[in-house]
């Protein structure tokens, strides 16, 4: 075991630094993205609410590996070269933006429609009032969704490997094709995708805590 781990255990080390680089990465892309799509989706003008639900109808509702797959066939018809890291970095984005869509505007939603029109009345410019009236009512909702999705975003990640990006689940095959160890190699996987979402709701559950607006123990 120990000359498996000094052979090969930085192979392994690689691709799970390069998934935390791809779901953290698209996440952050895709929440920025999700944001403008969720203010699509609330606005008065139906054709703009109409492109916005088309897309997250269509990503929602679509295989994640048929979309890196078609967004990779895509690179090639526009003769594009990039990195397959790079290309399943855009993917994660992608399909990341159309759930944060989701979650914003339901969060959005959540907020009385008198906190608007009490800004208003203040004089608060937009900015002001998103900063210091709609962000911190909105963080409380959208946070637990949103570490789901993240943690779910941990696990989708490894269809990647059915393009070729050097993640996690790719390095280990790379891995099971010179040493021949599945079982052995799939357990070392399974541990470090599970140590990674663990990771990930526990970071979740001291943000909420530190956000709570009552002291549950009063």
């Amino acid at each position: 075991m120990t000359d498996f781990i000094t052979t090969y255990g930085g192979t392994l080390f690689r691709g799970f630094l390069w998934t935390i680089i791809l779901v953290s990465g698209g996440f952050a892309i895709g929440s920025m993205f999700g944001a403008l799509l969720a203010s699509m989706l609330v606005s008065q003008k139906k054709f703009v609410g109409w492109l916005a639900r088309s897309y997250v109808e269509l990503i929602r509702n679509t295989p994640f590996l048929i979309q890196a797959m078609l967004l990779f066939a895509l690179m090639g018809v526009l003769r594009i070269r990039l990195e397959p890291v790079l290309v399943g970095l855009v993917a994660v984005a992608i399909y990341s933006a159309a759930y944060m869509a989701e979650i914003i505007r339901g969060g959005l939603n959540s907020i009385p429609l008198g906190q608007h029109e009490g800004a208003r009345a203040l004089a608060i410019g937009p900015f002001l009032q998103f900063r210091l009236i709609i962000l911190p009512q909105l963080l409380p909702f959208v946070l637990p969704a949103s570490v789901n999705l993240l943690a779910t975003l941990c696990k989708e990640s490894a269809f990647l490997a059915g393009v070729s990006v050097a993640e996690l689940t790719f390095s280990g095959q790379v891995v099971i094709t010179q040493t021949f160890l599945i079982f052995e190699v799939w357990a070392v996987i399974g541990v470090l995708y599970l140590v990674l979402v663990l990771s990930i709701m526990a970071l979740a559950q001291f943000l909420e805590q530190r956000m709570r607006w009552v002291n549950p123990a009063r």
